[in-house]
């Protein structure tokens, strides 16, 4: 929003002869009430509408609700604001606001006008009188003009908002593709109900892959659930793009909506898989538990899941719970007090006894453990060791 209120002081950019202006209507003006008529648009413009325009990086976005704006989607990495939408057929991009604007309630032309007004900003508000054609759903606008700026019609109508800007510049018009931005803001982010870690270098060998996320884990009744992938499975492409890390994935999960399939190409026990995955809505809550295990590895104490910490797992998950890691111990750093081991060397863990006999039969090998830590899963590796 713009912080001077005053009007007055809009910088009033004229690029095409008044002439133009003069002979585009039916009606021929004199030259003072032309100028009187031309500056009570300026002013009402101004009015009715700075406070619909925020200004960006390098351009403007244009309130089209009361938390949401739309703006081109060729700036929206020079962008502070969460970018909620984009969609790459119109170029346009949708961003959510930290508070509420008046929105603009988009028109079309009354004429095939070739006169416009072009609200924008520079270090200031500024009004702009420009030429341009209208062809189909677009307007093409001579001279570069700046992202985003709000086209209006001569009768003050907004139109439409520049989304290239070139020699000849090109705005789009808002109307006939408002139920498609509507249907942006409205739509759902996609969760794909899995939780994962970048591959190490130790876990890269364990799982025979050279990098990727390896699926930590699995939400019961979840999209990946429903698609067949497991704990373990080590994530390679997603939609075709290569997954190195985490963030990849994310990046990728982050311009998807709920109902959108995400094709994820998977390693599994070495054997490569491809599984489409249809992203559901992000439940209500996810998983809040403060995480817990123990363990009968030296130096570790491990317990039963306490009553207290049970109530806020989801039943899916057992385990372990680590009470206590000591400074002798070969799992310090690796293991953590509240850690709840969920495998060892992939094999469930649902008891004591499960996790003694597990470990009794891995004396002197490492220890791949998955533990819940924090709200989430992850792996963990302990060196060669005896159980004591």
């Amino acid at each position: 929003m713009f912080t001077d209120k005053n009007y007055a002081k809009v910088v009033i950019t004229v690029f095409i002869l008044i002439t133009s202006i003069l002979f585009s209507t039916a009606t021929l003006y004199s030259e003072e009430s032309f100028s009187t008529s031309i500056k009570n648009k300026f002013d009402t413009i101004y009015q009715r509408f700075s406070d619909s325009i925020i200004p960006l990086q390098e351009g403007v976005a244009v309130a089209i609700d009361n938390n949401y704006a739309i703006l081109p989607a060729t700036i929206v990495e020079k962008v502070k604001n969460p970018v909620f939408a984009v969609d790459s057929k119109l170029n346009i991009a949708v961003i959510k606001l930290n508070r509420d604007f008046n929105p603009v309630n988009f028109d079309l032309p009354a004429t095939k006008d070739e006169i416009f007004f072009l609200l924008t900003v520079f270090e200031e508000p500024s009004l702009l009188i420009v030429k341009g054609e209208i062809k189909d759903s677009k307007i093409q606008i001579r001279g570069k003009q700046i992202p985003g700026s709000l086209v209006l019609s001569l009768d003050l109508k907004p139109i439409g908002v520049v989304t290239e800007s070139d020699n000849v510049s090109e705005a789009l018009l808002i109307k006939p593709v408002y139920s498609e931005i509507n249907k942006l803001i409205k739509r759902k982010p996609g969760w794909l109900g899995l939780q994962g870690q970048t591959l190490t270098a130790e876990l890269s060998k364990i799982f025979n892959a050279s990098e990727g996320v390896v699926i930590t884990n699995i939400y019961e009744a979840g999209p990946s659930d429903k698609a067949g992938l497991k704990r373990g499975d080590v994530i390679v492409e997603a939609d075709s793009y290569r997954i190195k890390e985490l963030k990849d994935l994310q990046n990728i999960i982050s311009a998807k909506f709920a109902g959108d399939t995400l094709n994820l190409k998977i390693l599994r026990d070495g054997i490569q898989k491809d599984f489409p995955v249809i992203l559901e809505e992000p439940p209500e809550t996810l998983l809040q538990a403060s995480s817990s295990y123990k363990s009968q590895i030296k130096g570790v104490e491990i317990t039963e899941i306490p009553e207290k910490l049970k109530t806020n797992l989801k039943k899916s998950i057992k385990g372990v719970y680590v009470n206590k890691v000591k400074e002798d111990s070969p799992a310090l750093g690796v293991l953590k007090q509240d850690d709840v081991i969920i495998e060892i060397n992939k094999k469930p863990v649902n008891s004591i006894n499960d996790f003694n006999d597990i470990i009794s039969k891995a004396t002197g090998s490492d220890l791949l453990i998955l533990v819940y830590r924090q709200d989430s899963f992850q792996y963990v590796i302990i060196p060669g060791q005896k159980s004591r």
